[in-house]
């Protein structure tokens, strides 16, 4: 059988699919391309993913034979397999294949955010939303263009925090899967320093992936709420953001304060990766949160970097506007 690196896999139909805590994505691809339009199900509704799988290829496989998968997960690839940070799913190569009868070698497990970061030399311009504010707006400067050479970064809030890197090289694209979100936060605000105290007494340190997920901003609104004198909210991220629509002044500061840290981190990652070719963040919260507030908050904390602010009003901020890159990303990554 030809190795997963020599084989050309260019005309190969393949199930790809993006397994996040809350919602499981998935398309046919064909040459790096999606042949269909992506669907999106409840992860809960399956016990398993070859259930889930074989649920979309009944669906939508339209009898075409499918050749291989490409499946992303929110997870770190240990030994070619994934246990689901924010889930009971284990997403294991040989099993699926068995399962969707595959050979073992054509079914491509990866990090989600992974997946992400192969996405981002294909996004178009509208599948990007700049981030306004910070230096350029201040100083009335064009704003920050990418390098279209220059390392990235992508990032973002759901269910956890993602983070992956890509880096150009001489050889072309190279993705960076990491676990950047378990690094430990920085607080700086009165609210930001309460919400890593609650969160540190009730997981024994807190990681920016606390402070930034959906539960983070649930935390956060706790934190704003115990700091208002008023009851804390029950409900999660989902009552936090609609106390945010209703214009409560608690959630508002519990929002605000979670763009500002998203930031803040986002600058932290572009310093790490040199990310001369911009910083994408995605996931689902964001776009709620812009919907109510501006997000030139993030913006400025991404630039508050001391002796790199300068340089970092250079480094171009987009929103991701596309809820499918991951299933995109993961069939270039296929592909190879």
């Amino acid at each position: 059988m030809p190795d997963i690196a020599t084989e050309d896999r260019g005309d190969h139909v393949v199930l790809v699919g993006d397994i996040g805590g809350t919602y499981a994505r998935f398309a046919l691809a064909r040459n790096g391309r999606l042949l269909d339009v992506p669907q999106r199900a409840e992860r809960a509704a399956f016990p398993d993913l070859a259930s889930a799988c074989r649920a979309h290829l009944a669906a939508h496989g339209g009898g075409l034979r499918i050749d291989g998968a490409a499946i992303a997960a929110a997870g770190r690839v240990q030994n070619g397999r994934i246990a689901m940070t924010n889930a009971d799913w284990s997403i294991e190569p040989a099993g699926l294949a068995a399962e969707l009868g595959l050979r073992e070698r054509r079914v491509l497990v990866l990090n989600d955010f992974g997946a992400l970061a192969w996405s981002l030399p294909s996004l178009a311009a509208d599948e990007l939303l700049p981030v306004p504010g910070g230096g350029a707006l201040r100083t009335g400067r064009a704003p920050p263009v990418a390098d279209p050479a220059g390392h990235r970064v992508v990032l973002g809030p759901g269910s956890g925090l993602g983070v992956a890197a890509l880096l150009h090289t001489a050889h072309g694209w190279q993705p960076l899967a990491t676990e950047g979100g378990h690094a430990s936060a920085a607080a700086e605000s009165a609210l930001e320093q309460a919400a890593v105290a609650l969160a540190t007494a009730r997981f024994g340190r807190a990681s920016w992936e606390r402070l930034l997920s959906g539960p983070g901003l649930a935390l956060l609104h706790e934190a704003a709420c115990v700091q208002a004198n008023q009851p804390v909210p029950q409900g999660g991220a989902a009552a936090a953001l609609e106390a945010c629509v209703r214009g409560e002044a608690p959630a508002l500061r519990a929002a605000r304060c979670f763009i500002e840290l998203l930031g803040a981190f986002a600058g932290d990652l572009a310093l790490l990766f040199d990310a001369t070719g911009g910083v994408v963040i995605g996931g689902g919260i964001v776009p709620r949160i812009s919907a109510v507030l501006p997000l030139d908050g993030l913006r400025t904390r991404f630039e508050a970097k001391g002796r790199f602010a300068g340089w970092l009003e250079t480094v171009p901020v987009g929103v991701l506007a596309s809820p499918f890159a991951a299933l995109r990303g993961a069939a270039v990554a296929y592909r190879g």
